[in-house]
């Protein structure tokens, strides 16, 4: 098998996964996966007040899976190099990155890399508020 095609298939199992947020939805407070993200009770009461039905429900899924799979089409994009990401030097040039069959046991994980890169992000994006 591919290996590429069996990672980009699995992908749409993910994405189809994590779109389905109708219990959430009608369980509000319950915690979310990361606590940085967790609803304040203000957001809680508000969809709790709502009266969602398998309809609303289903449009949300498809609205929130179209998003999961653009976020995952501009990552590619930036991995392809089709696109660029904002740079704090403008000299620098993107080419791309390429992903291959891990080879190292000791190399970081881009999993773990992801929640850490995080706060990273959050400073950058908030540093003038």
């Amino acid at each position: 098998m591919d290996s590429k095609q069996l990672f980009l298939r699995e992908l749409h199992s993910i994405i189809k996964e994590y779109a389905e947020v109708g219990e959430q939805l009608k369980q509000p407070d319950k915690p979310l996966s990361w606590e940085e993200f967790d609803l304040t009770e203000e957001e809680i009461s508000a969809l709790n007040a709502q009266k969602f039905t398998d309809e609303s429900i289903s449009a949300i899924e498809k609205i929130v899976r179209d998003n999961i799979m653009g976020a995952f089409h501009s990552a590619f994009c930036l991995l392809d190099g089709v696109s660029d990401p904002v740079s704090e030097n403008e000299e620098d040039i993107w080419v791309g990155l390429k992903l291959e069959k891990k080879q190292d046991d000791d190399e970081e994980f881009l999993h773990d890399e992801l929640y850490s890169s995080y706060w990273d992000w959050h400073d950058l994006n908030n540093k003038d508020k």
